[in-house]
C-alpha cells in the first residue's frame, strides 16, 4: 500500500468525522451531501483493497498479516454503511453521531492496516 491512498483515505474519513461533528452540533439528520462524502471514501477503500491485493505479491507479508490487512480493509468497507444506515433509521442527534463514531474508525483502520502492511 505505497502511495498517497492510504493518507488520502485517512484525511477523507477525519474530514467525514469533522463534518459529521457539525451535523451533530446543529441536529441535522445525514443529507445527500454527507452520502456523496461517504460513498467516495467507499470507493476510495476499494481501490485500496484492489491496490494492496496487486502489491501483496510484492511485498514481504506472510499469511497471517495478509490476511489481517484484507481484514481491516474489509471492515473498512462496511463501516461506513452500516453507520450511516443507523443514522438515516433513526433520526436524532445520537444515530448521526453513530456515523461520526463510524468515520473515525474508519480512520483508525486505515492507520492500523499501514502499520500492519510496514511493520
Amino acid at each position: 500500500m505505497d502511495g498517497p491512498l492510504p493518507l488520502v483515505l485517512l484525511a477523507a474519513s477525519l474530514l467525514l468525522a469533522l463534518v459529521v461533528l457539525v451535523y451533530v452540533a446543529l441536529d441535522r439528520t445525514p443529507d445527500w451531501g454527507l452520502l456523496g462524502f461517504a460513498a467516495v471514501i467507499e470507493a476510495a477503500t476499494l481501490v485500496l483493497i484492489v491496490v494492496a491485493a496487486f502489491q501483496v505479491g510484492g511485498a514481504d507479508l506472510s499469511g497471517p498479516s495478509a490476511i489481517t490487512v484484507f481484514g481491516y480493509l474489509v471492515a473498512g468497507l462496511v463501516l461506513l454503511p452500516i453507520g450511516f444506515a443507523w443514522s438515516l433509521a433513526e433520526r436524532s442527534r445520537g444515530a448521526t453521531a453513530v456515523l461520526m463514531i463510524a468515520a473515525l474508525a474508519q480512520a483508525f483502520i486505515v492507520v492500523r492496516a499501514v502499520a500492519v502492511w510496514t511493520a
